[in-house]
């Protein structure tokens, strides 16, 4: 027996502590390891189920810090997991701030876990709730409402109140004209969810001058420009750059205030200066969520025993410099869940690519339905469309 069989992989280590730590936290009735999710289930006091603990971001952040400071990161991750009797109604609502996630967070969990309260808000992107704190901050879970008496359009309303606070006094403090501002999160701020305030964005742009893009590359980081008109390719590198590097990763897509004053994805139309990179940001943040939904899709489909294809969603940047485009590769004869992108390929097994549409066309005309519960969208095909059907379609072929 080697010395890492005896005392175990740095992760299993780590969740060893995670284990001890959950276990001696009050309000917590037991805690169990879950090797294949890397996760502790938190049994707590007077709950339903389980709250889930995951480990991989925290075991990732704390690689280079001591013991001690280990230990007190958990601590304070799993106290907060356990709601205490005085956290009621009154005492959780001037706490509670919206966040905004990846729309894949918190989703892929065990079969049966009850995911944070969330709804959405941008393409992959949704919005979620906290319990905010001094040292951190707790996602408020479903039985949490049943806890506390209240529907869920009752707390988000809160905890959008809270953000109109926060969002007023951000505009309150000296702008100024130039390049990026960057706001970096210490925990308190909550910059990243300011693109929720309805007005928040152009009321920046007021301030600045014109209009401003907002890219939230990870969860702690927003930077604001004036919209460059010149060099924005250089802008989105840059942001893609540090949103594949972190941990907890956002979006590279930038925001603009849209004609109601909320944020919505900057689309600049076919020709813009900017449409290229803007094309290849969206590409960006639907290939990797859609990555992390076909692991975990496939896995759970693997231990069902359901012989059910998750499709992958692919991207291609033409040679020539044309915009960056996603695709879905939908076989003849095989039971597929397609992702949704630009264009849907028909393949046969064995003889490759037949021909490719428009995702609206065969949307449309083979009737796809979007799967209940899957968040970002899968669709459901047994095999191709009925001839008629397949003929229609090649009339929309694309070259």
């Amino acid at each position: 027996m080697g010395l890492l069989d005896r005392f175990g992989s740095p992760r299993r280590r780590f969740a060893q502590l995670a284990l001890r730590v959950a276990r001696h936290t009050p309000g917590v009735d037991r805690a169990v390891y879950q090797p294949d999710d890397f996760a502790i289930a938190i049994h707590r006091a007077g709950s339903d189920g389980p709250a889930h603990l995951y480990l991989s971001n925290v075991f990732r952040e704390t690689e280079d810090a001591s013991p001690e400071e280990r230990r007190e990161r958990l601590e304070r991750l799993i106290r907060l997991m356990t709601p205490m009797p005085e956290d009621d109604w009154e005492t959780a609502r001037p706490k509670l701030r919206p966040v905004l996630r990846p729309v894949t967070f918190g989703a892929s969990g065990p079969a049966g876990m009850r995911p944070p309260l969330s709804r959405p808000a941008m393409p992959y992107l949704r919005e979620l709730v906290v319990i905010d704190a001094p040292d951190a901050m707790a996602y408020v879970l479903p039985d949490r409402l049943e806890e506390w008496g209240v529907g869920v359009d009752e707390v988000f309303a809160a905890a959008r109140a809270n953000l109109a606070a926060i969002a007023r006094d951000s505009l309150d403090r000296p702008w100024r004209d130039g390049p990026v501002m960057s706001l970096l999160d210490d925990g308190d701020g909550y910059f990243t969810s300011l693109l929720l305030a309805p007005g928040w964005l152009a009321e920046v742009g007021e301030r600045m001058g014109g209009p401003v893009l907002a890219f939230v590359p990870d969860n702690n980081t927003l930077l604001l420009t004036p919209l460059p008109e010149q060099n924005a390719d250089q802008l989105y590198a840059a942001v893609e750059r540090v949103f594949g590097e972190a941990v907890r990763y956002l979006s590279p897509v930038a925001y603009v205030a849209g004609p109601d004053g909320r944020a919505v994805p900057y689309r600049p139309p076919a020709g813009h200066p900017h449409h290229l990179p803007a094309r290849r940001a969206d590409a960006v943040l639907a290939l990797t969520e859609y990555s992390n939904q076909t692991d975990w899709l496939a896995g759970q489909y693997t231990k069902a025993g359901l012989d059910v294809h998750v499709g992958n969603l692919i991207a291609i940047e033409p040679p020539g410099g044309g915009p960056a485009e996603t695709i879905a590769t939908w076989t003849e004869g095989v039971s597929t869940l397609l992702p949704r992108a630009d264009t849907v390929a028909f393949a046969r097994i064995g003889r490759g690519v037949e021909f490719r549409v428009p995702w609206r066309a065969a949307e449309e005309q083979a009737g796809l339905i979007p799967e209940p519960l899957l968040a970002p969208a899968r669709y459901r095909v047994e095999s191709w469309p009925p001839e008629p059907v397949l003929a229609a379609l090649r009339e929309h072929e694309l070259d």
